[in-house]
């Protein structure tokens, strides 16, 4: 008995090792699935009750969560991003919410997640950044492939987005929603969103390359988005948003701004919106679009009715785009009203219309970012406080400027500081170049040069501000200190704010030391109009709020200044004037007409001083439609301060008036003087009146031109 129980007991032993170990063999040759242990909602429990469980995050693939609406799966870093597709289930809406910006450089090419349609996803970027993203050689390459569910609040930066041959590409989507749902969840939205970087596909755009049909009355949209991105496609459809819309699908509230590249439709939105698809509230911003001349256009390159038993009338309006865009291969004609056929331009317009535009959206839009150009930014990215480095408009146009050739048909288009610095480099002695603002222009920081200061002033400008203002222009030590140095040539239709100008030379103004040459030979002539300046300014025997000295048959037209002039000279030689503070022309005059200046004009060293001109010096003048409104003029010999005009010759007046509570001074002294129509003696007075009279006489200069500003003064309709 003892042997027998022995034998059986050795045998059930070996047996039960021998079931054992079979069994771990089996269970470690099988796929090994989390999924199938811990992504389960548990049948007993309510995950979207705020009970406390926070979720098991699928057995530790993410942070936490159920992937359920009220406990998405939470997305932290990279390792959790990839492991999205393993959470996805077939038919089932799957929710995830990222928890911080992530950085997908360490990815050398990204599957799309969903590249067949078979899975829903609900993506909340929940107001974080997607970096370095590249997806190449994929089927509807793209983050998701083929979007069916939603896709919000989220950014994708620096993507590098390029579909498999004969396929499509965006970054956010290949598709969004599908060509024929046959559930509500094969629909798909993008909201609140933004890329940058560089598409390239058959069919592409810059968030996604085609938009899908509805069901059971929900549509595909994108709204409330922008892109930057590099679009070129291959051959079908390129749209800086996207490349063609199906059924009823809409784009809304969108702008884009990137380069686009297209040998079919091409539109600066959607390439071809059919089926009833609309495009409403919409910025063409591009810097460029290239395409054919039949199928291409700012907005959109072709409307169409689309496919049989779809056939339905797009609709494009309410749509703008920038009028300095570069169109290549076809030209663009302003569009008013709603287009339903053909190609869309919508209608050209400034920067700052723009800008205004897209505020006038309102929420989740924040109207200027600090960044160039002043592309509007959405709400969230105001809040990261980084949108300046990730907002995506870093990938503005290589060169010196943003486009033109400086014809005159064509000039240099200057959008940016570093624009602005290229011009010294662009000038051509005895050749006019054009230059135009696509942007205000912040020179803080930025040591200036004049342009035109040296070697026979030979450097011929125009320049077009195109109602742009540039800040905080700081120029010193040096002859004609100011922005142009000697202007042969003209300026308008731009502000000067916040200038700091010094020197201890002569010739000194905000935007030109010397406006033309004395001589006033043909393209030696200075011309200034509709400006207008403020700041500070030191110069010493010529200093002016516009220009220190205006030559030959010159002129300066509607501008203002409210700058502080302080000419430092000594021996009484000082030429101080609110507007010019010498006058040296020529036989055939030059003219000052509808300008006033309201800054405080001082010749500490002695010297002439004129809210208009300090001195009259050469040549004949005419002063048209001028006011003083300055709080005090001073220098040390009442002799030589004029309200109008400190040193007069040879000067015809018309129409000059004086703000009737200006205090002048000699040295420390207080006096008065009288009205004058002409000059009664060295110096030119004008006609004393209340400050309501001056308003209501600039207004009337051009009431198209002047209103009242925000400071009681008068403006221009455009100033900032």
């Amino acid at each position: 008995m003892k042997n027998k129980f022995y034998h059986i007991s050795t045998y059930s032993v070996m047996r039960y090792w021998t079931i054992l170990w079979m069994a771990v063999l089996a269970f470690s040759c099988s796929d090994f699935n989390p999924m199938d242990s811990y992504s389960r909602i548990p049948p007993d429990r309510n995950t979207d009750i705020d009970d406390g469980d926070e979720g098991d995050g699928a057995g530790g693939l993410f942070e936490k969560g159920y992937g359920t609406m009220n406990k998405p799966y939470l997305v932290m870093d990279v390792i959790q991003i990839q492991n999205m597709s393993e959470a996805l289930v077939k038919g089932k809406m799957i929710y995830f919410q990222l928890g911080a910006d992530i950085d997908m450089k360490s990815i050398s090419n990204w599957d799309p997640l969903n590249p067949t349609g078979d899975y829903y996803i609900y993506f909340d970027g929940n107001n974080h950044i997607i970096k370095n993203f590249t997806c190449t050689d994929k089927a509807y390459a793209s983050f998701f492939g083929i979007l069916a569910g939603t896709c919000k609040n989220v950014g994708f930066y620096n993507a590098h987005v390029e579909a498999a041959t004969n396929s499509g590409a965006g970054v956010i989507g290949g598709y969004i929603g599908v060509k024929a749902p046959n559930a509500v969840e094969k629909t798909g939205q993008v909201e609140n969103c933004y890329v940058s970087g560089k598409v390239k596909g058959k069919y592409a755009g810059g968030i996604a390359s085609r938009m899908g049909r509805p069901y059971g009355g929900q549509i595909c949209y994108i709204k409330n988005c922008y892109s930057t991105a590099e679009v070129i496609s291959t051959g079908d459809e390129c749209g800086g948003i996207v490349g063609s819309m199906y059924e009823n699908s809409e784009v809304s509230y969108c702008y884009s701004t990137g380069v686009l590249i297209g040998a079919n439709s091409v539109g600066g939105i959607a390439a071809l919106p059919s089926e009833g698809a609309k495009i409403t509230s919409c910025v063409a911003w591009n810097w460029k679009i290239t395409g054919p001349a039949a199928r291409s256009g700012r907005i959109s390159g072709v409307l169409s009715q689309g496919e049989n038993g779809h056939q339905a009338d797009p609709v494009a309006s309410e749509c703008y785009a920038w009028e300095d865009m570069v169109c290549t291969g076809f030209s663009p004609e302003d569009n008013v009203g709603s287009v339903s056929t053909g190609k869309y331009d919508g209608v050209g317009e400034s920067v700052l219309t723009l800008q205004n535009r897209i505020a006038n959206w309102g929420t989740p839009w924040h109207n200027v970012g600090n960044i160039d150009m002043g592309f509007p930014i959405l709400e969230w990215q105001l809040d990261r406080e980084d949108y300046a480095s990730y907002g995506g408009h870093d990938n503005e146009p290589e060169g010196d400027f943003a486009n033109g050739d400086g014809t005159q048909n064509n000039p240099y288009v200057i959008a940016n500081a570093i624009h602005i610095q290229n011009m010294s480099k662009a000038l051509i002695e005895k050749q006019t170049t054009y230059f135009v603002l696509s942007a205000d222009i912040d020179m803080q920081g930025i040591k200036w040069a004049p342009l035109n200061d040296a070697n026979g002033y030979h450097k011929w400008i125009d320049f077009d501000g195109r109602n742009h203002v540039v800040k905080n222009l700081t120029c010193e030590s040096g002859t004609y200190r100011s922005f142009f140095g000697v202007l042969c040539g003209e300026c308008r239709n731009v502000g000067f704010v916040d200038a700091n100008i010094s020197s201890s030379s002569t010739g000194i103004g905000i935007i030109a030391g010397y406006v033309g040459l004395a001589a006033g030979a043909e393209n030696y002539t200075g011309k200034i109009t509709n400006c207008y300046t403020s700041g500070i300014l030191k110069g010493s025997g010529a200093a002016g709020g516009i220009g220190g000295v205006l030559g030959g048959s010159g002129y300066i037209k509607n501008c203002y200044s409210s700058a502080t002039v302080i000419d430092q000279i000594a021996n009484n030689t000082g030429k101080a004037g609110g507007i010019i503070g010498r006058v040296n022309g020529n036989a055939s005059g030059s003219s000052i007409e509808n300008c006033y200046s309201s800054g405080d004009i001082s010749a500490i060293g002695g010297g002439n001083v004129g809210s208009i001109v300090g001195k009259i010096d050469k040549g004949k003048l005419t002063v048209k439609n001028c006011v003083a409104w300055n709080t005090m003029l001073t220098s040390t010999d009442k002799t030589k301060i004029g309200r109008i005009v400190g040193g007069t010759a040879n000067t015809a007046y018309e129409n000059c008036y004086a703000y009737d509570g200006m205090i002048l001074k000699a040295g420390e002294t207080i006096f008065t003087v009288s009205d004058e129509t002409s000059p009664s003696g060295s110096s030119f007075q004008g006609v004393a009146k209340s400050t309501n009279e001056l308003k209501s006489t600039v207004i009337s200069w051009d009431s198209s031109l002047w209103k009242e500003g925000s400071n009681g003064y008068p403006v221009f309709k455009w100033s900032k």
